[in-house]
């Protein structure tokens, strides 16, 4: 007679790749330690092994429990050195145990064998899993009760009459993805009476010609916008940053829960609603005739129900978007669409996603599998780490710098590629595509940069001359409109940079730029000698204001700003601006290091103090406490002694008092 239990079915993915390079040893001590985790972890939750290979096959009272190991299991197997991951297939069923004769088990058979469908059912669940994922049937799912579960739909498995339907349950660390379908499970959607292949639902998606990289958790982000109720999500991203291809990743690995299909729409040579239709009705596969092309496209949007409709490059167009998508998004209720823009659309009913650079560890990963495209061996990379991991953070995580640069790779290797990044404008140019604004990275930054009003274009350039990022006050210090404009504000304008991906809101009021893109803002500032001489003036006289005690607040924050603002001054030869931003750089160097860079500081300021007596006191004043601070006290006491000479003649009660105390500190210590 047979009797209900929960069967888990374990399987560690990649199990070769994952030991490749350790020697034999090691191989035996990992799967040693995977052993004693899985049946320790099988005492505490009150299972029973049934069989092994590289997992597990595992029996329990009920789904509950199984849920509770695998999910200890998951998190076992991220501690191991190196870790390993496992997919998993649970379901609850009816099976026969039956017992191996005494003698057969002594000859190596399993004590019990389970017999029956539910464990067919359970290992090809586990089958289709991916790593680190635990796919549960409708029966499992049932015991489970609050646990944290998502449906990936129906799916034909091998073997079984009937379609099933298969959940993933887990914690934040699960992939949370629809299965990889193959010739053996497939997903499968309802279709009148019948069910119809996942992968035959209509759709004018693009298809991937290269392996997609990461962004699993921007990815998870659109689906639970989409799950809490969002009808439009817009990708925001400053160019280059992988907008279009997440879009369309969405589209292709979650195109089973549209049975309406998933249609892309590219507006890039769109300039007008007229423009818009035309794109939206090529996308959909639609002809437009009639008077009203509006009219006629939210009518096949609504007739296709449950469906997707990508409209990628918005940013240049969002003036029309209330007049195109939002009456789509009224006249389609059973429609969800994503906008990718660099500028939100502004319209009722918007979600923005806001997408970020990618992680080194992804960004490492891309370039290097483009970069292998590209003909490059793996042998490049075995002491390429520590520059590809550099280079990344300099490309500032963006896929189309990185997927530029690894096309370099066959020639120029990560390390000089690394050294060669000040002329990254010239070198991240595609060999192969197209010309348009994403063959070079210029192009995609020319774009955007096209796209901005005077005050936009002038305030990005100015933003340039910060180092690390800035304070709203800071911002409406430095940047200043020339000619003055009648109602500009330098804060209006900062905000419509931030909804334009050009500038990043940090923590706190501080504002940043991307390398990239501050590298180009430079550029252009570069091209108006006049407003940049005036912006560098007003970033060095705002932070040597900041003085000592400035300088050190929020642990320094302000330090690589007031560095600049030390040069910035001796450029302009402004000594006493440069002589107080010194100043401030010592008292935060002092307590940061390096003390080497204080030194350097005061030398370039002490070549255009000239005759100006306080200047000139001040700069000595730092040198000789950076001597001091070394151990040279022969060198400190003869340069306070010319700073508080210096001091005399400038009349400065204050500077004299602070060369005559340290002078005090060396007889003491002497």
């Amino acid at each position: 007679m047979g009797v209900s239990r929960a069967l888990l079915v374990t399987d560690i993915v990649d199990s070769t790749l994952a030991t490749a390079g350790l020697d034999n040893d090691s191989v035996a001590d990992l799967w040693r330690e995977h052993d004693r985790c899985a049946r320790d972890l099988l005492m505490h939750w009150n299972g029973r092994e049934i069989d092994k290979s590289d997992g597990f096959l595992l029996l329990f009272d009920d789904a509950a429990a199984a849920a509770g190991y695998v999910a200890a299991y998951h998190a076992a197997l991220r501690g191991l050195t190196p870790s390993l991951r496992a997919r998993a297939g649970l379901h609850v069923g009816v099976v026969r145990l039956r017992a191996n004769p005494h003698e057969h088990v002594e000859r190596g058979a399993k004590p019990l064998e389970v017999d029956g469908l539910a464990k067919t059912v359970a290992a090809r669940a586990m089958a289709v899993a991916l790593g680190g994922q635990t796919l549960i049937t409708s029966a499992a799912r049932a015991q489970i009760g609050e646990a944290r579960c998502r449906s990936h739909g129906h799916w034909r498995l091998k073997g079984l009459d009937e379609p099933v339907e298969l959940f993933e349950v887990g914690d934040d660390s699960a992939p949370w993805t629809p299965p990889q379908e193959s010739s053996k499970a497939y997903r499968v959607v309802p279709a009148g009476e019948q069910w119809m292949p996942a992968s035959a639902i209509g759709h004018s998606m693009p298809a991937e010609r290269d392996t997609f990289v990461g962004r699993r958790d921007e990815l998870q982000a659109i689906v639970k916008l989409f799950d809490a109720g969002a009808r439009l999500v817009s990708v925001l991203g400053v160019g280059g940053s992988g907008k279009t291809r997440l879009a369309q990743r969405y589209a292709l690995v979650w195109l089973g829960d549209y049975r309406g299909g998933a249609w892309f729409c590219d507006l890039a040579q769109a300039s007008d609603e007229a423009g818009i239709a035309q794109a939206v009705a090529r996308g959909l596969e639609l002809d437009l005739h009639g008077a009203d092309p509006m009219a006629l496209i939210a009518a096949a949007i609504a007739g296709r129900g449950e469906c997707l409709v990508v409209f990628d490059n918005f940013e240049h167009l969002a003036r029309c978007a209330e007049a195109t998508l939002g009456r789509w998004l009224e006249r389609a209720p059973q429609a969800r669409f994503i906008a990718t823009s660099r500028e939100r659309l502004r319209i009722a009913g918007e979600q923005v996603l806001l997408l970020d650079p990618m992680p080194v560890a992804d960004a490492a990963r891309l370039f290097e599998l483009r970069a292998l495209a590209a003909g490059v061996g793996n042998a490049a990379w075995s002491d390429a780490e520590q520059a590809i991991a550099s280079l990344m953070e300099l490309l500032d995580g963006l896929p189309l710098a990185i997927e530029l640069a690894a096309a370099r790779a066959p020639v120029i290797p990560p390390a000089r590629l690394l050294a060669r990044m000040g002329e990254r404008f010239n070198l991240l140019i595609s060999q192969g595509r197209p010309l348009n604004r994403q063959a070079t990275l210029r192009a995609t930054l020319d774009w955007s940069w096209d796209l901005l009003s005077t005050q936009e274009r002038s305030a990005l350039a100015q933003a340039s001359v910060f180092e690390g990022g800035a304070s709203m006050a800071a911002m409406e210090a430095v940047i200043a409109f020339d000619p003055p404009v009648a109602g500009a504000s330098v804060l209006d304008v900062a905000q419509s940079l931030v909804e334009k991906s050009l500038v990043r809101s940090a923590t706190g009021d501080r504002f940043s730029l991307l390398r990239t893109v501050r590298e180009y803002a430079a550029e252009r500032l570069g091209r108006e000698p006049t407003l940049l001489a005036r912006a560098r003036h007003r970033h060095a006289r705002f932070y040597a204001a900041l003085g000592p005690h400035g300088a050190v607040a929020q642990r320094c924050i302000e330090l690589d700003n007031i560095v600049s603002a030390v040069r910035h001054a001796v450029s302009l030869r402004d000594a006493p601006t440069a002589s107080s931003a010194l100043e401030a750089a010592w008292e935060a160097l002092r307590l940061r290091g390096p003390f080497g860079l204080a030194l350097e500081l005061a030398q370039e300021a002490a070549a255009i103090v000239g005759a100006d007596h306080l200047s000139a006191a001040r700069v000595g004043l730092v040198i000789g406490w950076v001597k001091q601070a070394d151990g040279h006290g022969d060198q400190a006491r003869s340069r306070f002694d010319q700073a508080l000479t210096a001091a005399r003649r400038a009349g400065d009660r204050r500077v004299e008092g602070q060369i005559r105390r340290l002078l005090g500190e060396l007889d003491v210590h002497e």
